[in-house]
């Protein structure tokens, strides 16, 4: 029996890295494109499940974004997670 995930899921994980570095390139120039006379910033930085957020003004739709999408994308590892352990103890 092995340890660790499963080639396919390796390979998914792989891809969607990937598509989110090209979606972040692509709305980097996209932003470089736009024309605009004010510019503004913002971050998330995640210490496990917890996000700091950085910036100057926010939307509070932006902010409940930036709240929200770690504790989404939180419950959906532990999802996968446990549906990997429930396909590997089928398997036996």
């Amino acid at each position: 029996m092995s340890r660790g995930p499963s080639p396919a899921s390796r390979a998914l994980f792989s891809m969607l890295g990937v598509l989110f570095i090209f979606i972040g390139i692509v709305l980097i120039i996209l932003g470089l494109l736009s024309p605009t006379g004010r510019v503004q910033a913002g971050g998330l930085i995640l210490i496990g499940p917890i996000p700091l957020i950085l910036g100057g003004e926010l939307s509070p739709i932006l902010l409940l974004i930036m709240i929200l999408l770690p504790i989404i994308i939180f419950i959906l590892m532990l999802f996968f997670l446990l549906l990997q352990r429930i396909s590997m103890e089928e398997r036996g």
